[in-house]
């Protein structure tokens, strides 16, 4: 079974008002979380039932340009959607996010693979956006900022939804008001 969770409403999650009495420092969680990944035996079925309905989704028919990500092994493996003409791939530059359509890549100095850096426009997107972790529609990233700052600044323009594994949902996020939460969120669940 594939579970979307429900689109913000009125620009407001509701996080704010939980009561959360886990709190863990972000750097301790994601080490948690990576860890819960690295030994999760459903990745590879995951990542296929989370492509299946990223793909049926009227969202991702419908987007004239769509922002993805080339997956870490940490992340649900999206590759197969990556090929759709629509796609634009992320690079770090100047400290903040921006998106390429070429299929050259090459390795950033943070480790990850990056498309050539020549910057596509765009004027509305559906963006896919990796998580270690969520709670409801707040997302755990690794740390860089990049996908809080970059969803902030496009508000209106983009429709953010996470995709994460379900052993990824954690209770124990505690979220910041830099913090961007999603629209949605595409994840697998038993």
């Amino acid at each position: 079974m594939i579970i979307i969770l429900n689109k913000r409403r009125n620009g407001k999650t509701g996080w704010r008002g939980w009561y959360n009495p886990v709190i863990m420092e972000k750097d301790e969680l994601r080490a948690i979380l990576k860890e819960r990944i690295r030994a999760f035996p459903r990745k590879a079925e995951e990542s296929r039932m989370i492509v299946d309905a990223i793909a049926g989704s009227s969202l991702w028919r419908e987007a004239e340009t769509i922002l993805a990500f080339i997956p870490l092994p940490s992340e649900p493996d999206i590759t197969p959607l990556l090929d759709d003409r629509r796609v634009l791939l992320p690079y770090i530059e100047g400290g903040g996010m921006h998106f390429s359509a070429s299929r050259r890549f090459t390795k950033s100095s943070y480790g990850v693979y990056e498309p050539e850096h020549v910057e596509a426009r765009f004027e509305r997107a559906l963006m896919l956006v990796p998580m270690l972790g969520f709670c409801g529609l707040q997302r755990l990233g690794r740390g860089g900022g990049f996908y809080d700052r970059f969803i902030n600044e496009s508000r209106g323009r983009i429709i953010a939804a996470g995709v994460a594994f379900s052993i990824s949902r954690s209770p124990e996020i505690e979220c910041e008001e830099h913090d961007a939460p999603l629209d949605l969120i595409f994840t697998a669940g038993a």
